[in-house]
């Protein structure tokens, strides 16, 4: 577990995995600098429970290094990572755990989740229907090339996978989706699903990530039309949305866990990043030229909805 400044909701999340119907486990806890009451928690745990260790830092580190932080304190054979704000559902480690035994060449389990407000009230029952994620079995490496349908509080994963994955790039910016990528890579063992949610997905202001509803778009809304034909920010926030994925791939590239054909995926995925950040730049005829794999990326990442989407931004890059 990672947290900072989460003393609002930790109690919660605490019980919920210390009262887990599996119950042989230890739960190593790395506070990346809290000033609220966080750590005074987490001690008063520790002094009840001998299962909880409690690591402070005196510095900083952000999210991805200090989840790395804490995974490299890990010893189990098996690893579950939770943030500070949700709640497991009390079978959660116990149907992880008979799904990674009885699919032993698998790396990675990951399961749906529900999503519950700052209260702790639920309002939706499926995370991947909210954000019309359609996750995969096995090793999508492509796909998660281009999206992530890992969600890290809702995964677990193999020892043997941790052994590949770390150390985490110095720039993979989401650290369960690097772990996925790895899982799905040659050296991984691959992923499998649950359909159902373990776990109650908290909600607030202070997320971190969390969940986004998914917009369905229409070319032929005009209201959608209007909204990004005449919206003049609308270009900016996509650039930087595709600078970052970009800066993410390169960071991947840095790894030397890939096979040559695995390199030049992710290669090819950041060039094609690299040219939506870009596409203002570029007249129709370069647009037109780079449509084969951009209606790749549409179908991994939305289906026939969304390669229609594609085609329709490279008669209209602003789109």
């Amino acid at each position: 577990m990672a947290t900072y400044n989460g003393g609002a909701y930790l109690r919660e999340q605490l019980d919920s995995i210390l009262n887990q119907t599996h119950h042989n486990f230890e739960l190593i806890v790395v506070d990346d600098g809290s000033n609220d009451e966080t750590l005074a928690i987490l001690n008063e745990y520790s002094r009840i429970d001998e299962r909880v260790h409690v690591f402070p830092s005196v510095e900083n580190l952000g999210v991805v290094k200090n989840f790395e932080r804490g995974l490299r304190l890990t010893n189990g054979d098996f690893i579950v990572l939770s943030d500070q704000d949700d709640i497991f559902r009390r079978d959660k480690f116990e149907v992880l755990l008979n799904t990674l035994r009885n699919n032993p060449n698998c790396d990675m389990v990951v399961s749906d989740l529900s999503l519950i407000d700052d209260n702790g009230k639920e309002f939706e029952k499926s995370f991947w229907k909210y954000q019309h994620l359609k996750p995969v079995v096995g090793k999508p490496f492509r796909r998660l090339m281009y999206s992530n349908f890992v969600t890290g509080c809702a995964a677990m994963f193999t020892r043997r996978l941790l052994n590949v994955a770390l150390p985490f790039p110095n720039d993979c910016k989401v650290h369960d989706w690097w772990l996925a990528v790895v899982a799905a890579s040659s050296r991984g063992g691959g992923i499998c699903l649950i359909g159902e949610p373990l776990v109650f997905y908290r909600q607030h202001d202070n997320n971190v990530i969390g969940a986004k509803k998914a917009i369905k778009l229409s070319v032929l809304n005009w209201s959608y039309i209007n909204y990004f034909l005449f919206d003049k920010n609308i270009l900016e926030k996509r650039k930087r949305c595709f600078c970052y994925q970009a800066e993410r791939l390169s960071s991947y590239l840095e790894s030397d866990a890939w096979t040559s054909s695995e390199k030049r995926i992710i290669e090819r995925s950041r060039e094609l990043f690299l040219s939506y950040a870009n596409e203002s730049q570029e007249n129709m005829i370069e647009r037109f030229s780079k449509l084969l794999p951009r209606l790749q990326y549409g179908f991994c990442v939305g289906g026939v909805r969304s390669a229609l989407g594609v085609v329709f931004r490279t008669l209209f890059p602003l789109l």
